[in-house]
């Protein structure tokens, strides 16, 4: 086990009382956290470090040591450099981290969140001791300017710790030369350094050469002085220590206001009624984008409002290119020389909905063969070509691209690829394998802000699984492709790849009842009240059992079987699916829905 050392901070007389420090506060107009919104749960401390805060706490060499584990949720403070600002905050044990909005988007965002000045404030009041005194430029290349102060390797080997670990973003510039100070915590004196950001002590007699240059536990430190109250440090266990307030969400079809069985805002009441404030609209890029160039948005511009006025966030499912941007003439997707193509129209589609609609997803099942060349509508699928993941991420890549430089508050969920264990090129690609390939490619990571997932159901409970726990069976069984648990084979592969700080959404999940439909004839052996209860048991489960690496669910679906009984077939599979019956009726699981906990 490795040794954890607890580095005791000097406690200095000059400084200032607690009343004088940082107080928490409600601060208006600081903006909102940039996606993507990621985690990674320390059970030591009971905390996620989280979003971009987990991005600087990743991208710090050896951050464990350098910044310790996180001890807080983000919360709101007052800046002590820059007194009536506010900041978003997140305390480590030996740092506290502070988003600045003002220059994400730039430089990479490199200096998006930045470590609080905390060596400054530590100590100040000493400005006038020896060490902290200007020198003069030696010439040796250990000065710095900025601060008027040397960085050597003796008698400590501060300068080739500084270097090591992260250097100026880590610690800032030093502050002070090298001089002796006691530690009041074991009456020891040491060689430390003062830097903007840190305090390094030397422990030359350490057997472990890893523990001889101690950092400050400035976090605990600066918590124990000022936020003995607050509830942002509490301890938490994983289903409390979300990145972002988890999402419930409806698959639903918002289009045909005019026709006679749709009302969209009935759609929108019914959906905010359950409590579920959150829709998927698949929206096909075909329909709007016209061979000369010309977009015409109608009926989405009316949804988008309606969504709006409602109070109702939009995830947009994009699908379908126009028959003139594909190889074949088909209506799968583009060809690559109409990446671009479809970069330009998402990005006009970011900008024109900017702040209007939350997030857009890019692609749906791109694992199927008749999303390549085929047609998806028919017989189950027929024709087509898988498209290889690489070439999805480039396309991708171009869609991420223009919707950032657009509205970088967009979240951008890359498309789920449906739940099988096929492995044709002419029919599927199974999803595991699939996602392990989009994962692969060094694109992905950095083009997309949660991975979407597509679990399996079938004839199962969501506990079942295949082989140790399987369903009633005798069919729709002996596969993981038909379970809903099939998410976590899609987790194991994130794992495995590197990628398990992003979030899973998952677009799709949901359970059949009676239809006509061919091959989905297991839902004739699931009833009203089984529907339910098999549903809100899933949402549980992703809540719950599956935080914080689930961070949104988005039931298939609340209302299709209201257009499907307009055209004489409520029993086709796409109505069976929902949790409205076709007069509009809520089916037992929309009162469950409506009935169950969220939080």
């Amino acid at each position: 086990m490795a040794k954890r050392i607890v580095a005791a901070i000097v406690l200095i007389a000059t400084i200032v009382t607690a009343a004088a420090w940082p107080r928490q506060s409600v601060a208006q107009g600081v903006a909102d956290t940039f996606p993507p919104y990621q985690s990674r749960y320390f059970g030591e401390t009971g905390h996620s470090a989280v979003n971009w805060f987990l991005e600087t706490w990743k991208n710090t060499p050896n951050a464990l040591f350098t910044l310790g584990y996180p001890i807080s949720q983000p919360f709101l403070e007052e800046s002590f450099t820059n007194p009536g600002q506010f900041y978003r905050v997140q305390y480590f044990e030996r740092a506290i981290l502070e988003e600045h909005p003002e220059n994400f988007g730039q430089q990479g965002n490199r200096f998006y969140v930045l470590g609080r000045l905390m060596g400054r404030k530590l100590a100040e009041g000493r400005e006038n001791e020896p060490p902290f005194l200007p020198v003069g430029n030696p010439g040796d290349g250990t000065w710095f300017a900025e601060t008027q102060h040397t960085l050597r390797d003796g008698p400590a080997p501060f300068r080739s710790f500084w270097q090591s670990n992260g250097a100026l973003e880590t610690f800032g510039y030093p502050i002070s030369e090298q001089f002796q100070e006691v530690n009041q915590a074991d009456g020891q004196t040491y060689w430390v350094q003062y830097f903007e950001r840190q305090r390094m002590e030397w422990h030359p007699n350490e057997p472990n050469p890893q523990y001889r240059v101690l950092l400050g536990l400035l976090g605990n430190e600066y918590r124990q002085r000022v936020h003995s109250g607050n509830s942002a440090f509490d301890f938490r266990d994983p289903a409390n220590a979300l990145p972002r307030p988890f999402i419930y969400g409806f698959n639903a079809h918002l289009y045909g206001q005019g026709t006679g069985w749709q009302d969209r805002n009935r759609v929108l009441t019914l959906s905010k009624n359950a409590q579920v404030y959150w829709i998927r609209q698949q929206v096909r890029w075909q329909d709007l984008h016209d061979a000369s160039g010309q977009i015409f948005w109608g009926e989405l511009d009316n949804i988008v409002a309606d969504a709006n006025a409602q109070g109702v966030s939009l995830l947009l499912s994009i699908v379908s290119a126009p028959s003139w941007a594909t190889d074949n003439g088909s209506n799968g997707m583009p060809s690559r020389r109409h990446f671009s193509t479809f970069g330009d129209f998402m990005g006009q589609m970011a900008a024109r909905y900017r702040g209007r609609v939350q997030a857009y997803q890019i692609w749906n099942e791109q694992n199927r063969a008749c999303e390549n060349g085929g047609d998806c509508a028919r017989d189950g699928g027929v024709g087509g070509t898988v498209a290889g993941a690489d070439y999805y991420v480039d396309m991708l890549a171009a869609a991420y691209t223009s919707i950032k430089a657009n509205d970088p508050m967009a979240i951008v969920v890359s498309g789920a690829p449906t739940s099988t264990e096929t492995n044709r090129s002419d029919i599927a690609i199974s999803d595991t394998e699939y996602q392990r390939q989009m994962f692969a490619n060094p694109k992905f990571r950095s083009n997309v802000d949660a991975i979407a997932v597509h679990p399996g159901g079938q004839y199962n409970p969501p506990d079942a699984m295949w082989p140790d726990n399987p369903g009633p069976g005798p069919n729709w069984q002996n596969s993981r492709e038909f379970y809903f648990r099939r998410v976590e084979d899609i987790r194991g592969v994130m794992v495995a790849n590197g990628m398990a700080d992003k979030q899973i959404w998952l677009t799709e999940f949901g359970w059949a009842t009676a239809n006509n439909t061919p091959g989905y004839e297991y839902g004739n052996s699931i009833s009203f009240d089984t529907q339910a209860v098999w549903i809100t048991r899933a949402f549980e489960k992703g809540r719950y059992e599956y935080a914080p690496w689930v961070g949104a669910m988005f039931l298939w679906n609340l209302n299709f079987a209201v257009p499907w009984r307009a055209t004489g077939n409520e029993f086709h599979e796409q109505a069976s699916f929902g949790v409205l019956n076709g007069d509009w009726s809520p089916r037992p699981a929309w009162n469950a829905i409506q009935a169950m906990p969220k939080n």
